[in-house]
C-alpha cells in the first residue's frame, strides 16, 4: 500500500498463521486444509456422501495449501527485495536496476485449446501482484475463447494503440502491425488502420486507446472485412450491438474489454531462452524530440514533423530489421522482419503502392549502405528518419543530399526481436 513505511510493514507479516496452514497441510493424512472457498464444495459434497473425505482430496488440499504460503513468503521476499538500498534499509542489491534475485508468482488462468500450431499444448498464467490492464483480467464480451495467438497478438495491438495519447487504432497479423493510425477521431483513426494494408488486415486482431464507438463499428461492420478480435478500454452498446448482429463473423469475434488504466510504462520485460530468463526494461522512454537532428543539407518542412513523430513511434513496434511509411499519420506500408534492410525497405515501398509518393520512411535502426536511400528516392519518399550510427552514416547522409531528401537522427536505436 502507498505511504507505508518498512517498520509498518513487516509488522504486518504474519507468522502464526502460515505456521498453522503448513502444520495442518504436513498433516493431511488426518487432516482436511481449506485455504480457498472454491474448495468448499469438494470437501462438503464428499463428507456427505461417505462421511469423510478422500487421502487424494486432502493431499490436493495439503498442495494448494503448500503453494499459498509459498506465494505469501514470495510476496514478503519481494517487498523486502524492492526496499533494498532505500533509506531504511543497509542492504545493497549488487546492481542498483536489477535484484540479485527475483520471484514471479504465476497463476493458471486457463488452459488454451492448443498453443501456436494445433500439436502444441498451451496454457496461460496470470502474473500475480501486477495491476493495470491486461487480457487474463480483461471482460470478454462476445466471441470464442482466445487462442494462445489471439492472445499474443491482442497483447500487441492494445500495447500500440496505447503508446499514443490521440485517438489510436492498430491492426496487427503476426504479431506486426499492417495499419496502425491516430486521428481527431477513433472512428476515422479506425478508417485509416483498416486502409493501410487491406489485404493483410483479413483476419486480423485490433486494439484502441479509446472507447469503440457506434461510429468506429460501422467502419468494422463495411462488407469485405474479417476481424478475429478487438481489445479496447470500452465498448459502447451500440458498438457491441453493431459488431455482434451484423457481420458475417458476428458470432466469433472477440470483444475483451480491458478496463481503465494505462499500461505501467516501467514493467519489465522477462524472455526465456534454454535454463534461464532475459529481463530487460520495456522500449517504453519517450522520445527526446529537442535532440532530434537534422544532418542533411535538405532541411524538414514543418507540415512532416508530426509525420515523423508518428512514423518514428509505430516502428519500435515492428519486428526487426523494421521500415515502416507512414502518410497523414498513418502506416501504409510496413517492411518487417527481414535480414537485410534493403529488404525491407523494399517490401515497404510494395505495400504502400501509389501512397509512397510524399510519405516519410522510418527505419528502427541505422542503415548500413546508402542502397537503401536510393530505392527510397526513386519511390518518392519525402524524408526519413533513423537512429544513426553507422560507420557509413557520411554516406548515407551524402547519398541523401544528392537526392534531395531530409534525414533525421534520432540517436536512439529500436529493435525488436
Amino acid at each position: 500500500r502507498e505511504g507505508v513505511t518498512q517498520a509498518e510493514a513487516i509488522e504486518q507479516i504474519d507468522i502464526g498463521g502460515p505456521s498453522l496452514v503448513r502444520a495442518a497441510a504436513k498433516n493431511h493424512k488426518f487432516v482436511n486444509i481449506v485455504t480457498d472457498k472454491g474448495q468448499y464444495d469438494r470437501v462438503l459434497s464428499e463428507i456427505k456422501d461417505s462421511g469423510t473425505t478422500s487421502l487424494e482430496t486432502r493431499f490436493a488440499l495439503a498442495s494448494d495449501a503448500f503453494a499459498m504460503t509459498a506465494d505469501y513468503d514470495a510476496a514478503i521476499s519481494d517487498y523486502f527485495i524492492s526496499q533494498s538500498g532505500t533509506a531504511e534499509s543497509s542492504v545493497e542489491s549488487s546492481d542498483d536496476a536489477f535484484a540479485d534475485t527475483i520471484s514471479v508468482e504465476l497463476k493458471r488462468s486457463a488452459v488454451l485449446r492448443y498453443g501456436e500450431n494445433p500439436h502444441q499444448k498451451a496454457a496461460v498464467y496470470e502474473q500475480l501482484g501486477i495491476s493495470g490492464p491486461s487480457l487474463v483480467r480483461a471482460k470478454q464480451l462476445n466471441g470464442k475463447e482466445l487462442s494462445y495467438n489471439n492472445l499474443l497478438d491482442l497483447d500487441a495491438a492494445y500495447n500500440i494503440a496505447q503508446s499514443y495519447t490521440d485517438p489510436a487504432v492498430s491492426v496487427i497479423k503476426h504479431n506486426n502491425p499492417c495499419g496502425a493510425a491516430v486521428a481527431d477521431n477513433i472512428a476515422e483513426a479506425t478508417k485509416n488502420a483498416m486502409a493501410g494494408d487491406p489485404l493483410s488486415a483479413f483476419g486480423s486482431v485490433l486494439g484502441f486507446n479509446q472507447q469503440v464507438d457506434e461510429a468506429a463499428a460501422e467502419v468494422l461492420a463495411e462488407p469485405g472485412l474479417f476481424i478475429e478480435a478487438i481489445a479496447a478500454p470500452s465498448f459502447s452498446s451500440a458498438a457491441v450491438e453493431i459488431l455482434t448482429t451484423r457481420p458475417k463473423w458476428k458470432a466469433n469475434v472477440r470483444l475483451m474489454e480491458m478496463g481503465d488504466g494505462r499500461l505501467s510504462a516501467g514493467d519489465g520485460q522477462l524472455r526465456q531462452i534454454a535454463g534461464a530468463l532475459l529481463l530487460q526494461d520495456g522500449d517504453t522512454l519517450a522520445d527526446a524530440y529537442d535532440e532530434w537532428q537534422v544532418v542533411t543539407e535538405a532541411q524538414l518542412d514543418e507540415s512532416l514533423e508530426g509525420e515523423l513523430r508518428f512514423a518514428w513511434q509505430i516502428v519500435r513496434h515492428i519486428k526487426s530489421n523494421a521500415i515502416a511509411i507512414c502518410r497523414n499519420r498513418s502506416l501504409v506500408g510496413a517492411g518487417a522482419g527481414q535480414m537485410s534492410r534493403v529488404d525491407s525497405v523494399e517490401i515497404s515501398i510494395r505495400k504502400s503502392g501509389d501512397r509512397v509518393q510524399g510519405a516519410v520512411l522510418s527505419s528502427d535502426a541505422f542503415f548500413p549502405f546508402p542502397d537503401s536511400i536510393h530505392a527510397a528516392a526513386d519511390a518518392g519518399i519525402a524524408a526519413i528518419i533513423q537512429p544513426g550510427g553507422s560507420r557509413r552514416d557520411d554516406e548515407v547522409i551524402a547519398a541523401c543530399n544528392e537526392r534531395g531528401i531530409p534525414m533525421v537522427f534520432t540517436g536512439r536505436r529500436h529493435f525488436k526481436h
